[in-house]
């Protein structure tokens, strides 16, 4: 029996007919306008690439199966975006984020600001190495998921409290963030336009060697430690059963749906809050969970983030920063293993940029071959693998950290948050914002160059 005929049960086609019914959904009636960032930003964004949803043939390995490799087709794949030199205590980073196996969009999104200069106000002031990774898991459409990625960062940084006090900036910010975006909200829906998208958000802000993360919703960081032996949940998975106590108490219900597969065994679907519906217990956005005019209730659903902080040190590997799409069908230490297991069979290559990318898109393909039906997002943010040395390389040029995003000044400058209420065209193809330009995805072209002109392809 040859490997085609072994492996056609897992047929992507097949799987598809048999076993799972896709889902149907018009986009939402708008999302936000991908502003110039030439009055943000040192340099200007890359220009639209053309966007096709033709799927590519790709090769995908199970990590339950490493040494066979077969043919399948992802929608819309895309090759991971990687570094190519290392950045302080950053040795090196990949990401990659696909629409699954069942959903005909992707509604999560990502953020990588490798530096954060200080406002021009306080430009007199001691400022440290700063760092910015989020992921952010959007539902109900991208809106709120596009909204935090171009500007959560932007509340926090320009909070006053930062970076001095990361914790309050992080936690103003954020509040902010909501207030902000619930407010555009009820302006669309006062002019006869539904704004009800959500999202969750999974971020890691490193200050010199301090790293904090700061949680809203069902995300999760994992922190790998002595070359994966301990591996450290860094956040909780904000679910309704796990915040019963509090949702009773502010008004809210906790229910669980049901129904009967084709053999009538019962089949319970996740516990949800009400009101809201969600099957999440805290989450930006959501008007119609939180505004009370709506059925709402302002308290049960919220915005407040779980945030931990630890200093770096030597024996930390990685953080993985991934939406719950991986997590629906791969435990943490699945993850973690599965990642190993990929640097140790790549060990050769020597290089980690390559190498993070490689596990990136393993993990990736395995949770699509245990039949998540979710998008699917992960982050590596790697700081020392003892079995690999990073590939060292001389910028005879102005380092790209030169580069920096520049903040607004102020919270009544709107024009600096990307938000337009006229946007008609979906924004899924522009999953990623690093350095503060927003990257279209593009077939062939798989790394990214840090240069003296900021990120562009290699």
């Amino acid at each position: 029996m040859n490997n085609k005929e072994m492996f056609k049960h897992r047929d992507i086609n097949t799987f598809l007919t048999n076993n799972l019914t896709k889902e149907k959904r018009s986009k939402k009636p708008f999302e936000y306008l991908n502003l110039t960032y030439s009055k943000q930003f040192d340099y200007s964004p890359m220009k639209k690439q053309p966007y096709t949803s033709k799927a590519n043939e790709i090769k995908q390995k199970s990590l339950e199966e490493p040494q066979i490799l077969r043919q399948k087709t992802l929608p819309n794949y895309e090759p991971t975006k990687c570094s190519s030199v290392k950045n302080g205590i950053i040795k090196a980073y990949a990401a990659n984020t696909n629409q699954g196996l069942v959903r005909e969009y992707n509604e999560d999104r990502v953020s990588i600001i490798l530096n954060i200069i200080k406002p021009q106000s306080r430009e007199n002031e001691p400022w440290p190495k700063c760092s910015y990774f989020g992921v952010y898991d959007g539902h109900g459409g991208s809106a709120c998921a596009d909204f935090l990625r171009d500007n959560l960062h932007q509340f926090v940084v320009k909070e006053p409290d930062f970076p001095w006090n990361p914790i309050k900036a992080i936690t103003k910010g954020f509040e902010a963030a909501e207030k902000y975006f619930i407010q555009m909200a009820q302006d669309s829906f006062n002019k006869g336009i539904l704004e009800t998208s959500g999202s969750c958000a999974i971020v890691v802000l490193i200050i010199g060697d301090s790293c904090y993360v700061a949680n809203v919703g069902d995300s999760r960081a994992i922190l790998s430690t002595q070359n994966g032996k301990k591996i450290i949940d860094l956040s909780n998975d904000h679910k309704p059963e796990f915040e019963k106590n509090r949702i009773t108490k502010a008004g809210g219900q906790l229910y669980q749906t049901h129904g009967l597969n084709e053999e009538g065994k019962l089949i319970l679907g996740p516990v949800r809050v009400n009101p809201g519906k969600l099957s999440v217990s805290r989450t930006f956005g959501d008007i119609e969970a939180k505004l009370e005019k709506l059925g709402g209730k302002p308290k049960v659903v919220i915005a407040e983030p779980e945030i931990r902080q630890f200093k770096i040190i030597q024996e930390h590997d990685f953080i993985i920063l991934g939406s719950d799409g991986i997590f629906d069908r791969m435990s943490s230490r699945d993850v973690i293993k599965g990642i190993w297991e990929d640097v140790q069979s790549n060990k050769n290559m020597n290089d980690l940029h390559n190498v993070m990318s490689n596990a990136v898109e393993s993990v990736i393909k395995e949770s699509l071959l245990r039949k998540t039906i979710d998008n699917v997002t992960l982050l590596i943010i790697a700081f020392q693998i003892n079995t690999l040395r990073e590939e060292e390389i001389r910028v005879k040029t102005i380092s790209y950290t030169d580069q920096l995003v520049k903040l607004p000044q102020s919270n009544k400058n709107a024009s600096n948050l990307r938000f337009n209420q006229n946007r008609k065209q979906n924004d899924e193809n522009d999953a990623f914002l690093m350095n503060g330009q927003v990257l279209r995805q593009k077939n062939k072209q798989r790394y990214f160059q840090e240069n003296n002109n900021g990120i562009g392809w290699e």
